[in-house]
């Protein structure tokens, strides 16, 4: 199955009361859920990353085989896609938290569109908003939410892993067939940033322990994603999409691509 998402959120007051709407439908047009989330204190940013969380926790309960999210928030739609740098610590937990759920899907695309064109999920949004309480308008499970627990905090997501551990700090593989995940350096550290020293290699292999010489703000960055892949399901294992990371310190500007090694997880698929 194929889901076309609609997400928006806002805050009025910036931080200041907050909603996220939220449109699900198939492929086909027929309605999956539709729903506005009050989100409390948030600000605009936040919000729009609370919508998207909120939508693909709702999505991936029909297990879809590909997404595409449209939203007007072109900050949301570049830091996911890997445009922009995550800054804001607060935004950076929640981009983790959109990552972890969308290597659950085989295909994903996410596009910004513009404000008039998302204007059921800004209702709902609004309508959150208004009322200070979630509103399950529609949903095709005849349940409030199916899933979905109605919240006016943040939503219960998915947690990231922890990612405490320093460059060479071992990492151990959760399979059996040791999956492993292909790190490509797509653009390196900008000169004289590093405070490791810079990372020389284009590409590296991470099975059970990270590379000597990555510095520890990378692998803060990597860890996360690194582990959410290796924990998935091993017959859904080599279809995870590409995941885009970008290290946070300050200046760095490295971005680097994780992909899932064909066959490494013990399965030919």
């Amino acid at each position: 199955m194929e889901l076309i998402i609609h997400v928006d959120g806002g805050a009025r007051g910036n931080p200041g009361p907050a909603g996220a709407g939220v449109v699900i439908r198939d492929q086909e047009g027929n309605r999956i859920h539709e729903a506005g989330y009050f989100l409390g204190q948030q600000t605009n940013n936040a919000a729009e990353y609370e919508a998207l969380i909120r939508a693909l926790q709702r999505a991936l309960l029909v297990q879809p085989q590909a997404l595409t999210v449209y939203s007007d928030s072109e900050l949301l739609v570049r830091q996911i896609t890997g445009e922009y740098q995550v800054r804001s610590p607060r935004l950076a937990d929640l981009h983790r938290q959109v990552q972890l759920l969308l290597i659950k899907v085989p295909r994903w695309m996410v596009r910004h569109v513009p404000r008039e064109t998302n204007a059921q999920a800004d209702r709902l949004a609004n309508l959150a908003m208004d009322q200070q309480r979630d509103v399950i308008v529609y949903d095709a499970a005849g349940l409030p939410g199916s899933g979905v627990s109605p919240s006016s905090g943040a939503p219960e997501a998915e947690s990231p892993p922890a990612a405490e551990a320093a460059a060479g700090d071992q990492l151990e593989a959760p399979h059996r067939g040791r999956p492993a995940v292909r790190v490509t350096v797509s653009t390196p550290p900008r000169a004289g940033a590093c405070p490791a020293g810079g990372f020389e290699a284009t590409a590296f292999t991470i099975h059970s322990r990270l590379p000597a010489g990555l510095c520890v703000h990378a692998a803060h960055a990597i860890l996360p994603t690194v582990l959410a892949m290796m924990n998935t399901d091993p017959n859904e294992f080599s279809a995870i999409p590409t995941m885009t990371v970008r290290c946070p310190h300050a200046g760095c500007n490295a971005v680097f691509q994780l992909s899932a090694v064909r066959g490494s997880n013990g399965s030919d698929r």
